[in-house]
């Protein structure tokens, strides 16, 4: 049985152009479009950028909370430290969301255009150390709980610094990107 060749809507000449072939959507007839698409590789939607910030500053925010009122014994909210304890715990899955959500474009497409790298490696790694340490609290043992309670403190205090400065200096590059 022989099956012959049907042309599909994906099939594209020389002289055609098509935004699938183009995953940046730059229309090569517009070079100006071009460098200012060049200049937002790597940015992510502005749903994405706020909802990724709303889950990281909830998780800081109750992880400082939680940390005032079980270590500092000062308790600014009312609520008990198991309850702010829990709600760290779900705001830290909502940032795990929110890397994982990010990984396919925004670190890809940045790495491949040699943008923030030092921040963001720095970044991942310590989300990922954090993510480890999260893990150590929840399901390790006693022998190692202390260290892995100070040094979850530590590095979360890195993070607070840490992600605000890779923000800036990501939208620094690429305003001289666009000078």
């Amino acid at each position: 049985m022989h099956i012959a060749h049907r042309p599909t809507a994906y099939t594209h000449t020389a002289q055609t152009y098509s935004p699938l072939m183009n995953p940046l959507h730059i229309h090569p007839s517009n070079p100006q479009a071009t460098q200012r698409r060049a200049s937002r590789v790597g940015r992510l939607p502005r749903w994405q950028r706020l909802s990724t910030y709303a889950m990281l500053i909830g998780c800081a925010l109750s992880g400082v909370l939680f940390f005032i009122a079980h270590d500092a014994d000062v308790n600014v909210t009312g609520l008990p430290p198991q309850s702010l304890l829990m709600w760290h715990g779900i705001s830290a899955q909502g940032a795990l969301l929110a890397m994982g959500a990010v990984m396919p474009t925004h670190i890809r497409l940045a790495w491949n255009a040699r943008r923030n790298r030092t921040t963001g490696v720095l970044l991942c790694s310590l989300l990922g150390v954090l993510m480890a340490s999260g893990l150590c609290l929840y399901y390790g043992g006693e022998d190692l709980r202390e260290a892995t309670v100070w040094s979850h403190w530590v590095l979360g205090g890195a993070g607070l610094l840490l992600f605000p400065l890779h923000a800036v200096w990501g939208q620094r590059q690429v305003h001289a990107a666009k000078s």
